[in-house]
């Protein structure tokens, strides 16, 4: 799908949505353009190299669907490729879509495979206030990575929930389920952390000037984006701490409760031990055994049986074995 929006001060916003309309406006220099390509046709992907003259290696990263975030100079146009949330995305599993931008001096092209939410709200920004194109290209980039920002907070605002709903039940039933899900939760924080690094280094670069299409009042806004993105890099930091903390309190619970039951079953088998070894003694088919014809001799085996268990047991529980020791 092809949007093509042109801004003058005297004809205001039109709107096309063919290559004619295209070719007609990429080379006005009295007009501000803006090229949306959503999914681009090989026709149109043509269009991006006849019309505009774009470097082949911009256009072979803006055809890739698997490229980091990045920025580079081509001296007549600042080539942007970033990612915008995907609507799909959750705290186990986040995702993105890539948006690349070619950022010239009076014209703006943007190039995605997927609809991109980030694409559609700064198109509807503009038709509603076509005035924002007249302030350039470069603050059309700067609306785009504002949103763009905006949905990672929201998206991080969900990983805090999710950190606080897995340490909860971390600490009442800490299964294998909710081993998985940590370790679910700390891939995708981990993905979102290099994302969103380096988005922080796309905006360090503009706000540093280092780009002469980009002018030098738009390095005000752009600033603000990096602190946002100043702070949730430091947030996500924050949570990949916390994650960690919430994996070792889940070893360190399911290890105490085997500990626990080792322990219950080690007190189990040293109390049958003393009387395996009566019963063993009393089993042995001897003729001449002392007690083996003594009328009370079975009572009193049950008796010093009983007696060797209560004594064990109340030793290990003096010594806190088992059950309350002493203070």
């Amino acid at each position: 799908m092809l949007h093509v929006l042109s801004w003058s001060a005297e004809g205001g916003l039109e709107e096309g949505s063919t290559p004619a309309d295209v070719e007609a406006h990429a080379g006005s220099p009295d007009r501000i353009v803006w090229v949306d390509f959503s999914g681009p046709t090989p026709e149109e992907r043509d269009l991006l190299r006849t019309a505009f003259g774009f470097h082949p290696l911009a256009l072979e990263d803006s055809e890739s669907p698997r490229q980091h975030p990045k920025i580079e100079d081509f001296n007549e146009y600042v080539f942007v490729l970033t990612h915008g949330i995907h609507p799909d995305s959750t705290p186990h599993d986040f995702r993105t879509r890539q948006v690349s931008l070619f950022v010239g001096r009076t014209v703006l092209v943007t190039v995605h495979h997927e609809p991109s939410r980030t694409i559609d709200q700064v198109l509807g920004l503009v038709r509603r206030n076509p005035r924002v194109m007249g302030e350039g290209p470069d603050a059309l980039l700067h609306q785009v990575l504002d949103v763009q920002v905006d949905q990672y907070l929201l998206v991080l605002d969900g990983f805090g929930t999710t950190l606080d709903d897995i340490e909860d039940r971390i600490f009442e039933t800490p299964t294998r389920e909710v081993l998985s899900e940590v370790l679910e939760f700390k891939r995708a924080l981990m993905r979102f952390r290099r994302i969103a690094g380096h988005e922080r280094d796309i905006l360090a670069r503009l706000v540093r000037g280092e780009f002469p299409t980009i002018d030098a009042k738009c390095v005000y806004g752009l600033r603000d984006v990096l602190d946002h993105l100043v702070r949730i890099a430091d947030l996500s930091e924050t949570y990949r701490e916390l994650s960690s903390s919430a994996l070792a309190a889940h070893l360190s619970l399911v290890s105490q409760r085997t500990n626990e039951a080792m322990r219950v079953l080690t007190v189990i088998s040293s109390l049958f031990i003393p009387l395996t070894f009566i019963v063993g003694v009393y089993g042995m088919n001897f003729d001449h055994m002392p007690e083996l014809h003594w009328r009370y001799g079975y009572a009193l085996t049950w008796i010093a049986m009983l007696g060797v268990v209560g004594g064990m047991w109340w030793f290990f529980r003096r010594r806190g074995l088992y059950g309350k020791g002493e203070d």
